[in-house]
């Protein structure tokens, strides 16, 4: 049995309509980058791991994920449509390889609607001060009895239709509440500076580094912990079939929205440690309640009103993505045939997008976000190490990128760094995350052995050939 076929790279047949330009996919990035963690991680980032010097682990983070980034867009450039981000594993190591990262990448994506979607009512809640029954109030374990999150469902059903909608008006769509998002950011950033007191950053990292082999406090558990805060780069090459110059576009979205999500967190945090004492930000609405502390009454509303509104481009951009992603592993026969269907009209994968949103509201109504957090986080390291694997493989056999495709600089220096880095980040993670790895990656490989194995468009031609 070969668990490691590898289908050639061949130009697929663009079955969705090729509508958006490189704006729209900076933008698709910053949609997904630009959300949770500067409305509500930052905050209890520096008050309970890391202090003001979240910050460096901001930046640790940013680098990590920025070489990650890098080695990410050469495989969108020179292999472009290929099934999306789990294709460009299965090219390279295989086709049980790939169908790993697949399932790794929808863990982070589920893991990551769940979220933005908890997020969301958490603030509407506190926005219109909501007092609803336990019952409907919250995942399991959140109250003595049977209780489901009713709000963050009907989140997820309301972004699940919007994906259903043709690309571009998805996207225009996720643009207008993008620009909404950083008008409130650029508002909090503007009216903290006049509230600055540098005798706030006086105990500027009460828990040290923390040390490799895992504390819950520390700049380097800050790190792993902003390590959320930037993932989205993976969502952008998903649309590559409705991108117009995939090979220059898809590149200067995922390197574009990086950098700019990178500033943005830098300087939020930065006005945020300055404002207060760290220890007064354990806030699910951390940049609202900074500004109401200062005064700013006014601003404090603006914001929290843009975050309820601007949150659902956090649910609306994995939902895209891994709607794309079951399509493409429904194409090469690892799922069934009926996830490949596309609307003839506003031509997007309707089966593969009402499985993703129903996944996704099972998990979101149950589950508390507590246990996807670390979880989806610990699955994207694995994913980012197996590519960075992967781009020197890439180049031992397919040579270097052409002209006009995207080159990753410093080859083989910058992904062994990578790797180190990746390695470090995951020792970080206590044992019971490593301990729920294992019986996952069971279940996944179950499914491959039992349908993927024998229904993969590999495994069918190889009979032909016979």
């Amino acid at each position: 049995m070969d668990f490691f076929r590898k289908k050639e790279v061949v130009p697929d047949k663009v079955e969705m309509a090729r509508r958006l330009n490189s704006m729209d996919v900076i933008l698709l990035g910053l949609g997904a980058t630009v959300g949770i963690g500067i409305f509500a991680t930052t905050g209890i980032g520096i008050a309970t791991v890391a202090g003001p010097a979240l910050i460096i682990s901001t930046i640790l983070a940013a680098v990590i994920v920025g070489m990650s980034s890098l080695i990410f867009s050469e495989f969108a450039s020179r292999l472009g449509n290929q099934s999306g981000p789990y294709g460009y594993i299965s090219i390279i190591f295989g086709e049980l390889p790939g169908w790993i990262a697949g399932c790794l990448l929808s863990i982070n994506f589920i893991r990551w609607i769940a979220l933005a979607a908890s997020a969301w009512s958490s603030y509407l809640k506190g926005v219109f001060n909501l007092h609803l029954p336990s019952v409907i109030n919250g995942a399991l374990g959140t109250s003595s009895g049977f209780s489901i999150d009713l709000l963050s469902v009907i989140m997820v059903i309301f972004v699940m239709v919007l994906v259903l909608m043709n690309a571009s008006t998805v996207l225009r769509f996720n643009n207008i509440l993008v620009i909404l998002k950083f008008s409130a950011i650029i508002l909090f950033i503007v009216v903290g500076t006049f509230y600055l007191n540098p005798s706030n950053w006086s105990n500027f990292a009460p828990f040290g580094w923390g040390h490799i082999g895992g504390r819950d406090i520390g700049i380097l558990p800050g790190t792993a912990l902003m390590f959320l805060a930037f993932i989205g780069f993976e969502t952008i090459p998903s649309a590559v079939n409705e991108v117009k110059n995939p090979q220059k576009s898809i590149p200067a979205g995922v390197i574009g929205s990086l950098i700019v999500s990178s500033v943005f967190y830098i300087l939020v945090i930065f006005v945020l440690t300055g404002i207060t004492n760290y220890k007064n930000l354990n806030h699910d609405d951390t940049l609202a309640y900074a500004l109401r502390l200062t005064g700013a009454h006014a601003p404090a509303i603006y914001v929290s009103l843009i975050a309820v509104i601007t949150l659902v481009t956090v649910c609306i951009v994995p939902m895209f993505a891994m709607s794309r992603m079951v399509k493409g592993l429904s194409k090469d026969g690892l799922l069934i045939p009926s996830l490949t269907k596309v609307s003839k009209v506003r031509k997007v994968p309707i089966n593969a997008t009402y499985l993703t949103g129903i996944i996704a509201a099972i998990t979101v109504a149950l589950f508390p976000t507590n246990m996807l957090l670390d979880f989806g986080n610990f699955c994207m390291i694995i994913y980012l190490m197996m590519l960075a694997l992967g781009i020197l493989k890439l180049r031992h056999h397919y040579g270097l990128p052409q002209k006009g495709e995207f080159r990753t600089p410093f080859v083989p220096v910058l992904p062994i760094i990578s790797l180190l880095l990746s390695l470090i980040l995951l020792a970080q993670y206590p044992l019971s995350i490593w301990l729920t790895f294992i019986p996952a990656m069971v279940i996944v490989l179950l499914i491959y052995f039992i349908y993927g194995y024998n229904h993969s468009i590999l495994n069918t031609n190889k009979k032909t050939v016979r």
